[in-house]
């Protein structure tokens, strides 16, 4: 390790890198480089995500051979449930443990030292594992240190990220995302390359389309009129908890748009998926029984990624879609194209004259 005031230095300055940034995937490459500059060896940081009676564990960032990077959900790679892990996992601690890959004696001194990283709940929600020489208490400590704060700065991010009335992603947010969704739309599908790590049980949503939905509570300006706002609140939670339930994978999420309206980010191999996902969320509000309140149902409009220029065009088509959908009946799911196809709303495009833009 580096001399004390060097050490110092490093850390402060690791520190403020890590909590310079709002973006997770830089967040936590700038965590390993923190780390690599503490000790050498290299890193991985894995999300501990728990499936019924299953522990998947997902690598989130890597810093390996002098390479950083970080992987987005359209490229997931899975490390198998080691008897390493499963110790860390249910003794909270870290665990240092011969590197599995040794192939010569020279490798017979690399050490996969296993760190947990902690939730606002205390729970374990991500696991960082270094391999190099076996970690010391000192190096333990500070590892640790580094991870807490890591994870600390996550808790303030998420608050900041969330709408205080339903624990939902709030506007802000929203729209961050769909920039990100819409960027992925116009970029060609990533692959795997060399510069990322090589992992058994590899999964890849490369192949699947984004879908953005906006839910409105049907009549629920009735359900505020007759109540009142408090049990209109409880409403809005109610309904919040059942969209958390039903988009559950990584991949999808949920935000409060404003007043009763709800939009989704989902991803789906096709149109028909979409659908049935959108449909059973349809049937399970409708089939649910809400306090004081007889029945309760939304509308959903929504569209696909495909090109749209703006978050603006995307939210736009998805609303059309809803407007129809509330319009004609309400309790039903309307999908932009299809409307468009059968001539039910018109294709709202910009047309480009040089200069000037003709609606």
């Amino acid at each position: 390790m580096p001399g004390k005031s060097q050490l110092t230095v490093r850390i402060i300055d690791g520190l403020a890198e890590i909590t310079r940034h709002h973006d997770r995937n830089i967040v936590e490459k700038s965590l390993l480089k923190t780390v690599r500059d503490l000790i050498s060896g290299d890193t991985r940081l894995y999300r501990v995500e728990k499936n019924n009676n299953n522990t998947d564990f997902n690598l989130l960032a890597f810093a390996e051979n002098g390479q950083f990077g970080s992987l987005s959900d359209s490229e997931k790679h899975s490390a198998p449930m080691t008897d390493a892990l499963e110790e860390v996992l249910n003794s909270g601690q870290m665990l240092s443990r011969p590197h599995t890959a040794s192939k010569s004696p020279s490798d017979t001194l690399l050490y996969d030292n296993i760190y947990p990283a902690y939730d606002a709940e205390e729970q374990i929600f991500a696991v960082l594992i270094h391999t190099g020489k076996r970690s010391d208490a000192a190096e333990e400590r500070l590892v640790q240190g580094v991870l807490t704060v890591y994870a600390n700065y996550l808790i303030l991010i998420e608050k900041t990220k969330r709408d205080k009335l339903t624990g939902l992603f709030n506007r802000e947010t929203l729209n961050y995302e769909l920039n990100k969704t819409l960027f992925s739309s116009h970029s060609s599908p990533i692959h795997p390359s060399s510069s990322v790590p090589s992992l058994p049980d590899r999964r890849s949503v490369a192949n699947e389309f984004a879908f953005v939905g906006i839910i409105d509570i049907d009549h629920f300006k009735g359900v505020n009129d007759r109540f009142g706002h408090l049990f209109g609140d409880e409403i809005l939670i109610i309904i919040s908890r059942l969209l958390t339930e039903h988009f559950s994978r990584q991949e999808d999420m949920v935000f409060r748009y404003g007043g009763e309206e709800f939009v989704v980010i989902i991803h789906a191999t096709n149109l028909e998926g979409a659908t049935s996902i959108f449909e059973r969320l349809r049937h399970k509000v409708e089939s649910h029984s809400f306090p004081q309140i007889n029945d309760l149902t939304i509308s959903i409009g929504f569209t696909k990624t495909k090109q749209q220029q703006t978050t603006a065009d995307l939210l736009d088509e998805a609303d059309q879609s809803l407007y129809y959908a509330k319009e004609n009946g309400r309790n039903r799911l309307c999908y932009y194209e299809n409307l468009v196809d059968e001539g039910s709303i018109e294709n709202k495009k910009t047309m480009h004259y040089g200069e000037v833009k003709l609606f």
